[in-house]
């Protein structure tokens, strides 16, 4: 017989937190929003915005976070309160509940199925006045769009990351993503049983929905980094030539990151190179980032992952696989610029990294180039202009108009 594993006193923490936060801190706090607009601008907000998310993923849901981290500032500057709910509440709510929103912004996990997600966004639409809005937001880490039929449900879909030619988007796919594509047809890794085997073409007259939004340098995680690493170590001043601590599973990320220890350790003992795979605290990860001159991030589930932003961060050069492929924001990826680009399979690895150990000054600017792009970002209204231009894209515009960015 199996066991019954008892919840932790953290769970049921969590548990009393989250069912606290969103049956009266969320509802409170928007009911002050709207009351404290109303006062200060003399009638109601120009816009209400209620956030549904199904707290299946923490990095999915991260994709909110910078929202909610401003919401302040939205309602002073565009007029614009937030309400945040969970999925499982939301649909449970009465008729008169929903005709009070202008937009609704939804995030599904991934593992959610195609019809649950077809359903969910059909039951909101019916839900609301004929005029307000849907815009999904694709917590996921790939490029991909995993519900295509989606698309004619909704105004918008937000991507943290998009292809640089939307065309892409018309490609049908092995797997889920570009990513599983590559390797299904270049190493032969099926995907037959996955819970994702395969992933259609988006409609060419719905490409045009899918928008950029911003990516996970916005996430609490990097927030706090930044926070607390106002002005990093330069290259010059540190004692290891290149690190790379990256996880190598046996799963279908494998072959697209299996090259990238190898090739490192070649370097020694010329180089001094730091390539461990198992997990530390985040202490001792982000000490060996600040020695480090070099950081080497292979692809994930995605092309971007939070080491980017890490070891722009705690002072290194980033080196990466070429992405030329995509359009986010904060970009942090222009070649020879902010970061350097290599091979899919690492194959000129080595020699970028010796080009790059024997030039010190172009180590240092690169270092310096990246480091001030995400800077700008946080010391900006970066995701304020952001939300701003979604609620134009979806036709609201009656959002007063940012002043220009200097």
């Amino acid at each position: 017989m199996q066991m019954r594993t008892m919840p932790t006193l953290a769970n049921l923490r969590s548990h009393a937190w989250n069912w606290l936060r969103f049956r009266c801190v969320e509802p409170l706090r928007y009911r002050a929003d709207v009351a404290q607009t109303s006062v200060a601008a003399r009638h109601v907000p120009r816009h209400r915005v209620l956030l549904i998310s199904d707290q299946a993923v923490y990095t999915s849901e991260q994709q909110f976070a910078p929202l909610l981290g401003v919401r302040s500032v939205l309602r002073s500057q565009l007029g614009v309160v937030l309400q945040h709910q969970r999925l499982a509440d939301a649909m449970t709510r009465p008729a008169h509940f929903w005709r009070g929103y202008d937009v609704v912004a939804l995030k599904l996990g991934f593992r959610t199925s195609a019809g649950e997600a077809d359903q969910t966004v059909r039951k909101i639409r019916r839900s609301l006045a004929p005029s307000a809005k849907v815009v999904y937001f694709d917590g996921d880490d790939d490029l991909g769009v995993q519900w295509p039929d989606l698309l004619p449900l909704v105004d918008l879909y937000i991507k943290k990351q998009c292809f640089r030619d939307r065309s892409e988007y018309a490609k049908s796919r092995i797997g889920k993503s570009n990513l599983t594509d590559y390797v299904a047809r270049n190493f032969g890794i099926s995907f037959a049983d996955d819970i994702i085997p395969a992933s259609a073409a988006v409609r060419l007259d719905q490409i045009g929905k899918i928008v950029l939004g911003w990516n996970i340098a916005l996430d609490d995680k990097i927030r706090r980094l930044h926070a607390s690493r106002p002005a990093p170590p330069p290259t010059t001043s540190k004692d290891i030539d290149v690190v790379c601590r990256a996880n190598v599973p046996r799963d279908w990320i494998y072959p697209l990151r299996a090259a990238v220890i190898p090739e490192i350790e070649l370097l020694a003992p010329e180089h001094r190179v730091l390539t461990p795979q198992g997990r530390v605290p985040q202490d001792i990860y982000y000490h060996e980032m600040s020695r480090s001159r070099i950081c080497v991030s292979p692809f994930g589930y995605g092309e971007i992952c939070w080491r980017d932003f890490e070891a722009i961060l705690c002072g290194c050069v980033l080196v990466k696989p070429d992405m030329s492929h995509i359009e986010t924001e904060p970009n942090v990826f222009v070649s020879d610029v902010t970061y350097v680009p290599v091979r899919w399979d690492f194959a000129d690895l080595g020699a970028k990294l010796k080009d790059l150990l024997a030039q010190p000054e172009r180590c240092e600017r690169l270092r310096v180039n990246a480091f001030e792009v995400l800077h700008r970002c946080f010391e900006r209204d970066t995701i304020i202009r952001s939300f701003h231009r979604i609620l134009s894209d979806v036709g609201l515009t009656s959002t007063p108009a940012l002043p220009a960015d200097s």
